[in-house]
């Protein structure tokens, strides 16, 4: 993994994956794109991370495609798009898709394609500096990431409208009324606030979490009735599994569980 790009350790079931082109202000740029993508196959395939913390080096999380990169490519971009977008986007619903809790911890500059990152988590955490934008419509472009299919589900067709098509720039606090965010901290808390949420979700049944993000995902494509098909399939799914012998039989007891390894599923 270039760790030029980004950075992915596990420690206490938490994996925590760092942006890191700091000078960059974490734009992405082709090697970004591929740095990310190897990192979400190697959580996928880390048995022992029980949640991920994503969050970025120096004074931004991401401000989204590398401008200083693309620039030199302007008469090639149709090109460059294929290949960059095409792996921003085969990646990003693998974060969505973790049977893990994803939490962000966002900060500065937060734009552009890089808010996919935000939207693929299940908890965001805001620092008071977080400046939100989408960015797109004033360099001539639609917009990748997945923001045009996140915010009209996240804030409404208005609101989603009022960020895209006239770039409004949201601050934490505006974020945070809006439901983009789940918790506004100082900047020197980002990182423990973050920390102390995901090492919590890590102690969570995991079982029990795969499915829920699994039910969230397909609920606004799903009618009431295949909802609750859904909810049975998952329910019964569960039962078979060790995480509901713990649970159980704690929560009657009034005791903690301590739940097992990342399931197999």
């Amino acid at each position: 993994m270039n760790e030029d790009r980004v950075r992915l350790t596990v420690e206490d079931h938490v994996a925590h994956l760092r942006l890191n082109r700091p000078a960059d202000r974490n734009g992405i740029d082709d090697k970004m794109a591929a740095a990310l993508a190897e990192a979400v196959e190697a959580i996928h395939a880390d048995g022992n991370a029980r949640a991920l913390l994503i969050s970025g080096e120096g004074p931004a999380f991401c401000v989204g495609g590398d401008l200083k990169f693309l620039a030199p490519k302007i008469d090639k971009l149709d090109d460059e798009f294929q290949s960059m977008i095409g792996s921003w986007h085969d990646t990003l619903p693998r974060f969505s898709e973790l049977p893990i809790p994803v939490v962000s911890a966002i900060h500065g500059g937060t734009a552009g394609g890089g808010l996919g990152l935000v939207w693929c988590a299940d908890f965001v955490i805001a620092a008071e500096n977080t400046k939100i934008a989408t960015g797109f419509v004033e360099l001539g472009l639609p917009g990748d990431g997945g923001s045009s299919w996140h915010l009209p589900r996240l804030v409404g067709l208005r609101r989603a409208q009022e960020l895209i098509l006239d770039n409004r720039v949201l601050d934490a606090k505006t974020a945070l009324e809006w439901g983009l965010v789940n918790q506004v901290v100082p900047m020197d808390q980002l990182l423990p606030v973050a920390s102390a949420l995901a090492k919590r979700l890590a102690t969570r049944s995991l079982t029990a979490i795969a499915h829920s993000k699994e039910r969230l995902r397909e609920t606004f494509g799903n009618s009431y009735r295949e909802q609750l098909q859904a909810e049975k399939r998952g329910m019964m799914a569960a039962a078979a599994q060790p995480d509901v012998k713990a649970g159980l039989p704690a929560f009657v007891a009034k005791t903690k569980p301590t739940f097992p390894d990342r399931p197999k599923r």
